[in-house]
């Protein structure tokens, strides 16, 4: 029988359902004693036998409000959209996979929002000391630390919010160090780094390149950030699924000539590919369909060269216009009704769903800027075109040809 730890958090608090665990303050798992340590991996910190497992409720209910869902893309090279009424200046994505990878409506998330956020993750941060994370199997131990990771990924790029372009919260810059690097994350005392908390844990511990798609990073280019928490029973499961929709993308490969062209975080992650060129290979062909494998294995060369840094919204980092018309938008409608689930996979925002609900946090729920607030209408056409691209996939409209260069500077004319 497996043990069920509900995890509702608020300002710094966790209450257990079912079962209260009283433990006396411990280090976190012996690696985290010493994040520089080579040997970590070897060291036994995980109960294989348990059978506690994590309930992340609350973390799910305000991904499925928050979070669109994409689904498998189309590998058609998206156009470029069109300057604003007015304006000869198009400061839009123009990227090939402007219509891919699973958005935030971060545009909705004000300082009310962000603190419930906060404290959300701070519970999470805080669930070591309720439970020693040692008391886990792997699987739970590892759903713990890519659910911690994503939610402060989610945090971070709220707080920075409205911001187009992530690459310079991600990479350091001439004055200041990426905000990855920042120990910003508190565990048992010892304070981390989102950094060290990828490189120094998941990636030492879990060496396995599927961990890679279970890392949120706030951008198109990265992997989806789901609309449910990873749990220790299906999170293997869970970033299969990942990393069958990433590999697939235009995200993850394209095609140029006799060259495959795939996303820099392989690049990144070259540890994880000794043999980059042939472990890359066979890695990618365990997901790809059968007409891209056709494809990479008449391929000659593999280059690491595709990343979106756009941020994964659907405002492409703006601020909504003031005194929008959207409320007239048939697509702002259908948002504020909660049914756009049904047309596009798309999360009922400000409707019976509500930003926050479930668990303690119901009436909180009910005061979130999420009801009142009206869909921009620059947002509304783009999941306007988003919900149609679904749409045309759950038909079967799927190819694995690219458009060439010259079409699609003709597509766009």
């Amino acid at each position: 029988m497996r043990i069920m730890i509900q995890l509702n958090t608020m300002k710094r608090m966790i209450f257990i359902c079912g079962i209260v665990i009283l433990s006396p303050a411990v280090h976190l798992i012996g690696y985290a004693q010493d994040l520089n340590k080579k040997t970590q991996k070897n060291i036994q910190t995980y109960d294989p036998n348990s059978s506690i497992a994590i309930n992340y409720g609350n973390w799910s209910t305000l991904l499925r409000a928050t979070v669109t869902r994409a689904r498998m893309s189309s590998r058609i090279y998206a156009q470029k959209a069109n300057a604003g009424i007015g304006s000869k200046i198009n400061n839009s994505n123009s990227n090939p996979t402007r219509m891919e990878a699973s958005r935030v409506f971060y545009h909705y998330i004000n300082d009310e929002e962000l603190e419930y956020i906060h404290d959300l993750r701070l519970g999470m941060e805080a669930l070591p000391t309720a439970i020693p994370l040692q008391n886990l199997n792997r699987d739970e131990q590892l759903a713990y630390w890519l659910n911690l990771y994503n939610i402060t990924v989610y945090e971070l790029v709220a707080k920075n919010y409205p911001i187009r372009s992530l690459k310079k919260l991600h990479g350091p810059g001439r004055k200041k160090s990426s905000v990855f690097e920042d120990k910003i994350l508190n565990i048992n005392g010892i304070d981390m780094s989102l950094n060290e908390i990828r490189n120094k844990i998941i990636l030492e511990i879990w060496p396995n390149p599927l961990v890679l798609y279970g890392m949120y990073q706030g951008t198109i280019g990265g992997p989806n950030l789901r609309r449910s928490a990873f749990t220790g029973k299906r999170v293997y499961e869970q970033l299969e699924d990942n990393a069958e929709e990433f590999v697939n993308s235009l995200r993850g490969i394209r095609f140029q000539g006799k060259e495959a062209h795939v996303s820099e975080i392989y690049k990144w992650n070259k540890g994880m590919f000794p043999d980059f060129d042939k472990d890359l290979r066979r890695h990618l062909t365990k997901y790809l369909g059968y007409d891209l494998v056709v494809k990479l294995k008449s391929s000659r060369k593999i280059k690491a060269k595709i990343y979106d840094w756009h941020t994964a919204d659907v405002l492409n980092g703006g601020q909504p216009a003031a005194n929008s018309a959207a409320s007239t938008n048939p697509v702002a409608l259908v948002m504020q009704q909660g049914t756009i689930e049904d047309s596009g996979g798309i999360a009922g925002v400000g409707g019976s769903v509500g930003l926050f609900s479930g668990g303690s946090h119901g009436e909180k729920a009910r005061e979130t800027a999420s009801i009142r607030a009206k869909m921009p209408a620059e947002a509304a056409v783009f999941l306007q075109q988003f919900i149609e691209r679904n749409r045309q996939l759950r038909g079967g409209n799927v190819t694995i040809e690219e458009v060439d260069k010259k079409d699609l500077k003709q597509d766009q004319k």
